[in-house]
């Protein structure tokens, strides 16, 4: 008798329905996307996931933790891959890892803390978690100011007549996250 009490207490306040789902890095993608200032010219590539959580009640998310493997960046023209491996972008030997936390719902999206080359920054960002056949899939797309996490490199916002050569500081990710 007791312990049913318990139980039904435990579900009232929300402990029972907790849980925390890890991210399936083998079956979860991350797209980058890269845009020129001057005409439709983009590039993209790849990121690999080192790991991830996400904390539920009830279905809805609680708090998050991804983590990115930047040395895992990818593009077909390998040059352009070693390029942006370096200090000019993302500068992988000294920050091999991104990092994105949860810090508080706000309504219907979520504030997080989103940390690229040793520089943090809280953005809002929505995120649609739908329940699959054995765990979560959270899909969306996230655009990101380089500039601010110190990525200078051919920026109109920082150097003057550079033309054809200028890049967009907005860049997007696209993610696909499988949790179970």
């Amino acid at each position: 008798m007791y312990i049913f009490a318990l139980i039904l207490f435990l579900m009232k306040i929300g402990i029972v329905n907790a849980q925390t789902v890890t991210l399936d890095v083998a079956a979860s993608k991350l797209q980058w996307t890269g845009y020129a200032e001057v005409g439709g010219y983009s590039q993209s590539g790849t990121l690999n996931f080192t790991s991830g959580t996400i904390s539920l009640k009830n279905d809805e998310i609680t708090n998050f933790t991804l983590v990115v493997d930047m040395t895992s960046l990818t593009h077909e023209n390998k040059e352009l891959e070693g390029h942006l491996k370096q200090s000019d972008f993302f500068f992988v030997s000294k920050y091999p890892i991104a990092k994105m936390t949860f810090i508080k719902k706000n309504k219907n999206t979520y504030i997080a803390e989103i940390n690229i080359r040793g520089k943090a920054e809280k953005m809002e960002i929505a995120l649609d978690l739908q329940k699959i056949n054995d765990g979560y899939l959270l899909k969306g797309k996230l655009k990101l100011d380089r500039t601010k996490f110190d990525i200078k490199y051919n920026s109109s916002s920082y150097f003057q007549d550079l033309g054809n050569y200028a890049i967009k500081n907005d860049f997007d990710l696209e993610y696909e996250l499988i949790f179970k």
